[in-house]
């Protein structure tokens, strides 16, 4: 309801939206893809790259997998009546284009959220790449994925009540720290409540 978000000092309700959507990456928890083939869903983060360009972020969110799986490679058409793809599968299809893209902001929503065990360790291979060189943004409840943040902020009710390294907040023992050690023991109701 107050404040602002400010990107190289300016408030973003000033940045016109081109420029602004431009200027960051999203990737949802629950990333959509269209029906369409994997190679033009991924194209959507940047619409005049070439094949290989497309190839290359792929390769780079730990998608080959997915492509070498079926005969008709990146031109295998996902979506409603077409390939189905695990929800993993499809964070790695929107991670790719999100590379593509290769905005200098990069919004994580709970992007490994719907992620099984094998597809959450790619997803995070995937990271690494997205990442370099940008300002990230990881809204995350897996503390395993903001481990490695620079600065980690912990809300509760919409309040930050603690913010550090990992290290910083592990040593700090409150949120955080019973957070990540799975010390937030469950009090059942009494009866007589």
């Amino acid at each position: 309801n107050s404040g602002s978000i400010k990107i190289g000092g300016v408030d973003v309700r000033d940045i016109p939206k081109d420029e602004l959507m431009n200027t960051v990456s999203f990737v949802f928890q629950n990333s959509r893809l269209i029906k369409a083939s994997i190679l033009d869903n991924v194209k959507m983060g940047k619409s005049n790259a070439t094949d290989e360009e497309v190839l290359n972020a792929l390769r780079a969110a730990q998608c080959m997998d997915i492509i070498e799986k079926f005969p008709d490679g990146v031109n295998t058409v996902i979506g409603s009546r077409g390939v189905y793809l695990s929800g993993g599968e499809m964070q790695r299809i929107a991670l790719a284009r999100a590379i593509l893209k290769d905005a200098p902001i990069v919004l994580l929503d709970e992007a490994t959220a719907f992620a099984d065990p094998d597809n959450e360790y790619l997803i995070q291979l995937a990271f690494e790449k997205l990442v370099e060189g940008k300002t990230v943004i990881m809204i995350a409840h897996r503390l395993s994925t903001v481990r490695s943040a620079n600065a980690i902020m912990v809300l509760e009710q919409g309040r930050v009540i603690e913010r550090g390294s990992h290290d910083e907040l592990i040593a700090q023992k409150g949120k955080y720290y019973q957070l990540y050690n799975g010390c937030l023991l469950y009090t059942s109701p009494s009866p007589r409540d």
